[in-house]
């Protein structure tokens, strides 16, 4: 192996720079690309670094967000939209409806098909009713016919006789007999076939019948049925952390496809960006570092399939983990004063303590493999060495070197431990500030419900912005009766009282048959239908107030002329529920996270300014498919404050709802060690250094890991302690 020495002849004195470590600009390891010429100098300065043991960390960090364990749910069939059971931030139970259909459409549908099926009964119970009073006639002539037949019969003369000379002769009174008994047969033919056409055509409408209403009655069950599955509800007990939002534009439910969502709270798990298997399999160590403390994770892998399924159509795939070891201190979305969302998953690949290095762009290469020069007794010497894992700025030497050797190596500056500052832990994070709107999660419309009769408009009995309760008199009315209507349908009830008494009393001795239990309970429910339509006719007809559906405030109501003619669900007024009132900020980049606390800075009536806490109940795209993720976060406003938030908003047009500020400190971390931002060297792709003040005095290169950093500080992940002494630049 070859061996340079030179010896440096000193003109003067022989300056050396005796700095044990020095850096400079944005990297301590640069050094100059070209080979270095040895030559002896004049008047030189010596530049090295002394080879120095570290910790080296190959660790990839995660941004983590505390989730809760989320089902999403969807409609079997797709429906119109009518209005949401459950809102941002409320707490159901398993079974609860989170989405409701408009069911007019379907209750016109059933109602009709109800009459259909009624009228059809009625119909042929009048087909049979005449028709069996034809059957009657016809069997009553058939059977006197038939008696006069018989009773031709047993009058019957000979046809034959015999004169005085011997001979057989035609009898008169057989030829008189014959035409009486072939009158008479003929009649009993004739009505004997009339009878059974009659009655064949009777079974066969009975059969047509049967398998028609059979139908329709099938086709009311399947309209029921479809109304009784027009909701989305909940299998499992927790609160609602994401609804798809319907609208004018967008009335429909669509079958299938996610429209809400349901957090337990009582399971927490971590979600960050992807993380393959692959990773995690190679990783040497996998925690959640959250507030400081670590905390073991288990990985949720998905399969090649899952992942492809996840990211069609351009979603993002997210890797979950669950916290193995965490209690109440670990929350779901509270930070700062409030306890912290924001965790980091750190995978450990490679982790080298106390290991002899040296700044990266030290090291040679030639033909015999890797040297460096190392200033000894006032010579440089040329030291092969063997090298191991390096992070892009320092690399393990294995052989060749000892720690405290000088390594030639020239830094673009010098980094002294002249300026210091002890490490502090303390709390970090991001300031969160955007412009919000007030909206109501409930903007229940009231509508004129009277449906039999004419409704005209008298006058309204509330102002807009005025608080009121269920059953408060919204507007009064008078209606006009339907005179006609009504007795239309007392006479049907009539009627169908008294077939359904004759049907009971002809079948009195088949009530245990199938035919009669499922004849009488099709009685009773038509019976019931006309009953309950009458009761409503008659209530509408005495209307006199349009009463308040919900308890809330009126943001909303039509303006009607008295005596104006008002349709049946035509809009009277809208009401607003007071207990799930938001304000909604634009959050593209998923700041906020469900459960984070934030104020929310408003303006009152008077224009003076005011400031609450709301918490955020709407999932960040971390938490849920792509097909509920959305750029907006939504924050719940304290019930107790709401009446004192809307006067700035009654105090002005109700459009004026850009009044609101919401601001918080995000992704943020507490009591953790922070690096001032003025000592680190930060090189990309997860390589930060600082100096540390040594024992000697001296300024010593120390890699760690960073969680992240904001404008003042980073805050550290692994490899610095509180206490330490690190030199600013």
């Amino acid at each position: 192996m070859r061996r340079k020495s030179v010896t440096l002849l000193l003109i003067g004195s022989l300056v050396l720079s005796m700095a044990a470590c020095t850096a400079g600009g944005e990297n301590p390891g640069t050094a100059a690309s070209a080979q270095i010429e040895l030559v002896d100098p004049v008047n030189a300065e010596i530049s090295y670094e002394e080879a120095a043991r570290r910790n080296l960390y190959d660790t990839k960090i995660f941004a983590a967000t505390v989730v809760p364990y989320i089902e999403e749910y969807s409609a079997d069939y797709a429906f119109q939209f009518g209005s949401y059971g459950a809102y941002y931030g409320e707490k159901v139970k398993a079974g609860q409806e989170l989405i409701l259909a408009d069911t007019e459409n379907i209750d016109k549908q059933i109602k009709e098909k109800k009459e259909y099926i009624l009228t059809m009964e009625e119909e042929y119970e009048d087909y049979v009713k005449k028709q069996t009073e034809a059957l009657e006639e016809q069997r009553a002539l058939e059977e006197r016919f038939y008696r006069e037949m018989k009773k031709n019969e047993s009058s019957r003369p000979a046809e034959f006789l015999t004169n005085d000379d011997g001979e057989s002769v035609a009898n008169p009174a057989y030829a008189e007999w014959k035409v009486g008994y072939d009158f008479n047969e003929g009649c009993y033919r004739i009505a004997k076939n009339d009878g059974d056409i009659i009655e064949r055509d009777l079974e066969q409408r009975k059969t047509l019948f049967e398998m028609d209403v059979k139908h329709q009655r099938y086709l009311l069950k399947s309209l029921q049925k479809t109304r009784s599955k027009t909701t989305v509800s909940t299998r499992t007990s927790g609160e609602v952390v994401a609804l798809r939002g319907f609208d004018r534009d967008n009335l429909y439910v669509p079958a299938e496809v996610p429209v809400a969502a349901v957090g337990d709270m009582s399971q927490k798990l971590l979600r960050c960006e992807y993380v393959n298997n692959n990773t995690i399999k190679k990783a040497k160590e996998v925690y959640a570092l959250i507030d400081g403390v670590k905390y073991e994770v288990e990985y949720h892998s998905i399969s090649t399939d899952e992942y492809v399924r996840l990211s069609a159509n351009g979603g993002k795939v997210y890797s979950t983990f669950s916290l193995l070891n965490a209690g109440d201190e670990v929350q779901i979305g509270d930070y700062v004063v409030f306890p912290s969302s924001e965790a980091m998953i750190t995978i450990v690949t490679k982790e080298l303590e106390d290991v002899v290095s040296v700044p990266k762009d030290a090291i040679k290469k030639d033909d015999a493999g890797r040297y460096v020069y190392v200033y000894r007794d006032g010579k440089t010497d040329y030291v092969p060495i063997q090298t191991g894992y390096s992070d892009g700025v320092y690399t393990e030497v294995t052989e060749g070197l000892a720690a405290g050797d000088k390594v030639l190596y020239t830094p673009d500056q010098k980094v002294t431990a002249e300026k210091t500052v002890k490490l502090e832990k303390g709390d970090y994070g991001t300031d969160f500030s955007e412009r919000a709107q007030l909206l109501y999660a409930s903007d229940y419309s009231q509508r004129n419900t009277v449906e039999y009769g004419t409704t005209y408009f008298v006058e309204y009995q509330v102002e807009l912005f005025q608080h009121v309760n269920k059953g408060d008199v919204i507007a009064t009315v008078r209606v006009e009766p339907d005179k006609l209507g009504l007795a239309r349908n007392e006479l049907r009830l009539s009627r169908l009282q008294e077939r359904f008494a004759d049907y009971k009393e002809k079948n009195k001795d088949h009530t245990e048959e199938e035919y009669y239990v499922t004849a009488v309970e099709n009685y009773e429910e038509q019976i019931k239908d006309v009953k309950e339509i009458i009761a409503e006719q008659k209530a509408d007809f005495a209307t006199t107030k349009i009463l308040a559906e919900k308890t809330g405030v009126i943001i909303g109501r039509a303006e009607y002329k008295a005596e104006s003619i008002v349709q049946k669900d035509a809009y009277i007024a809208a009401i607003a529920d007071e207990n799930y009132c938001y304000v909604e900020v634009e959050d593209p980049n998923q700041i906020l996270q469900y459960g984070n606390q934030v104020e929310v800075a408003y303006v009152d009536g008077e224009e003076k300014e005011h400031s609450t806490y709301g918490t955020v109940v709407s999932m960040s795209r971390m938490g849920v498919s792509s097909d509920l993720q959305t750029d907006k976060t939504e924050v719940l406003l304290p019930k107790d404050e709401i009446a004192t938030i809307l006067q700035g908003v009654f105090s002005g047009a109700w459009w004026d709802r850009y009044r609101y500020t919401v601001k918080a400190k995000v992704r943020s971390m507490d009591n953790v060690v922070l690096v001032p931002r003025a000592a680190v060297y930060d090189y990309g792709g997860g390589m930060t250094y600082v100096y540390v003040k040594d024992e000697n005095g001296n300024a010593k290169a120390q890699s760690f890991v960073s969680g992240g950093h904001n404008d003042s500080y980073y805050w550290v992940v692994q490899g610095l302690t509180e206490g330490m002494e690190v030199c600013l630049k």
